[in-house]
């Protein structure tokens, strides 16, 4: 039995999903408001940064999201959901305890493993408690924590930091996922859907991928969220860096500018996208696709003016608008993901997908940029974050390309995949 979002047992589960990405944000933003205190304290490069926020999290994160999505789709998604979010909020609190950098590295990777089995145990109870027709929105309010739990990691990292020192917000952040971890275990106890509604025959992962690469639409869905993905963990690790160092901000400063930024565009445009596809997408299926490829297409001028105006006022009114346009494309393709996976695959096509962005995006975007920024730093100083942010639109124009690829077969895959 399908529920509705928005009125009684529906409204309750997705508020509590909703909770639980809002901390999965929190947790995964905090490092990146830090950046000058731990770089400072701990005596870190920006190249050095960018790998412990980079690749040790993108591997470990992308192989456990597999592991993780198979036992959610076969064993029990609520395990798999409350386990995690435990998980990565012990870890948490322990990087506040670092004492140099491998520490850091070995918390963030505990903090990698359990973040990495919470969407696609959330995406799986979601494809299988709300109505397709429904989904769009349904992903849109999950995905709201992008922006929430983004802005608040921002504002509460910066705060305590400035108050209290980076060690102390490690450890403010953490405790409570671990008091909505039992909540989450025992709240979700009744839910029917935590495994496919209907028996199915087994089948390993690689079969399952096999099924899922097979459509044309979810492979080019896939390349789309990993060039895309490249460009946007670059832009959320460096964007603190950038407002610190090439417009004098205190960290605090950063968090609540930033803060203020990812949290209205975010908010609009991961609303607006999940109702445009919804709405367009039941006229023509092309237009789940072509949402999220016209979004994309747009934030990369955006991304290029915001890093090159030289007043704070008009840099952060265009990454606002970078959030809003890059976000568009943040609900329609996770009801994409899921409109093309059979039931007994829901976690694992969105673990697919997580595996290749993380892996590749969170891994080759900040070490790239790092690199590139301490590169350039001989010539251009403080200001050399600036100029290596400028190459992630390339990024974003070749991403809106492979969305509207996946547009052209969405139909058939859709038809195909029930």
């Amino acid at each position: 039995m399908k529920l509705e979002p928005f009125i009684g047992r529906g409204l309750f589960v997705l508020v509590l999903l909703l909770l639980v990405n809002i901390v999965n944000f929190i947790d995964r933003q905090l490092p990146y408001i830090l950046v000058n205190a731990i770089r400072a304290e701990l005596q870190l490069t920006d190249a050095q940064f960018g790998l412990m926020a980079g690749l040790p999290f993108a591997l470990v994160f992308s192989f456990c999201s597999l592991v993780l999505a198979r036992v959610a789709d076969r064993v029990s998604a609520r395990l798999v959901l409350a386990g995690s979010l435990a998980v990565w909020s012990i870890a948490t609190t322990l990087s506040g305890h670092a004492q140099n950098f491998g520490h850091l590295v070995a918390a963030r990777i505990a903090v990698a493993a359990g973040e990495a089995g919470s969407t696609p145990a959330a995406h799986a109870l979601i494809a299988r408690l709300y109505p397709a027709h429904r989904r769009g929105l349904v992903h849109a309010v999950y995905a709201l924590a992008v922006p929430i739990g983004s802005t608040l990691g921002l504002l509460l990292g910066g705060w305590v930091n400035d108050a209290l020192g980076w060690r102390k917000a490690f450890i403010f952040v953490g405790l409570p996922g671990v008091l909505l971890a039992v909540v989450v275990w025992f709240g979700l106890r009744d839910t029917a859907a935590a495994a496919p509604a209907a028996p199915v025959a087994p089948r390993g992962f690689v079969q399952a991928a096999r099924h899922l690469f097979r459509s044309r639409s979810y492979t080019h869905t896939v390349l789309a969220c990993v060039l895309f993905g490249i460009a946007y963990f670059a832009m959320s690790i460096f964007s603190p860096a950038f407002m610190m160092r090439v417009h004098g901000q205190t960290a605090a400063q950063a968090g609540l500018a930033l803060g203020i930024a990812s949290g209205i565009g975010g908010v609009v445009g991961i609303l607006g996208g999940g109702v445009m596809a919804d709405l367009l997408g039941r006229r023509d299926a092309r237009w789940r696709q072509l949402v999220p490829a016209i979004g994309v297409a747009l934030c990369a001028p955006a991304a290029l003016a915001a890093w090159l105006v030289p007043h704070t006022g008009a840099a952060l009114v265009m990454l606002t608008a970078v959030h809003l346009l890059g976000l568009l494309c943040h609900a329609p393709t996770w009801a994409n993901v899921q409109l093309l996976a059979p039931d007994d695959m829901r976690a694992t096509a969105t673990a697919i997908v997580m595996f290749f962005i993380t892996l590749v995006g969170a891994s080759v975007g900040p070490l790239v940029i790092g690199w590139a920024s301490d590169l350039l730093a001989p010539r251009f100083g403080a200001l050399s974050i600036r100029y290596a942010l400028c190459t992630i639109v390339v990024f974003m124009v070749w991403s809106a390309v492979h969305f509207h690829l996946a547009g052209r077969t969405m139909a058939r895959d859709v038809a195909a995949a029930r």
